[in-house]
């Protein structure tokens, strides 16, 4: 399957632990296309469509578009690697300005 830094892909979380988000759900991939293209894994960040308004840098919503059915925070303090196995469709991709944020927002919850 191909896939690139910033798709929004259909990806199965199960079986979760804990707190974890889990069950078959979109995520957007967040690790660079050359990690993607050797490495067994990808690092994501699960989206949901539980609404947080003015939630940022914890989420960010994300309108329906493509395949993306709904509307959905972007629930940046969950991000995850996941293996690639995991990874079933690709759903839609994120605006460049969408990214922006997002990292944006990954950057200052890392410090």
């Amino acid at each position: 399957m191909e896939y690139s830094k910033h798709d929004i892909c259909l990806v199965d979380f199960n079986p979760a632990k804990g707190g974890e988000m889990g069950k078959l759900r979109p995520a957007i991939i967040m690790s660079a296309d050359e990690d993607n293209m050797i490495l067994s894994t990808v690092i994501v960040i699960p989206l949901s469509t539980e609404i947080e308004p003015n939630a940022l840098p914890y989420r960010y919503t994300l309108l329906a578009r493509d395949n993306l059915d709904k509307d959905s925070d972007a629930c940046i303090n969950e991000i995850r690697s996941l293996s690639k196995n995991r990874i079933k469709a690709k759903l839609a991709s994120l605006t460049p300005n969408e990214a922006i944020v997002i990292q944006k927002a990954l950057c200052d919850l890392l410090g």
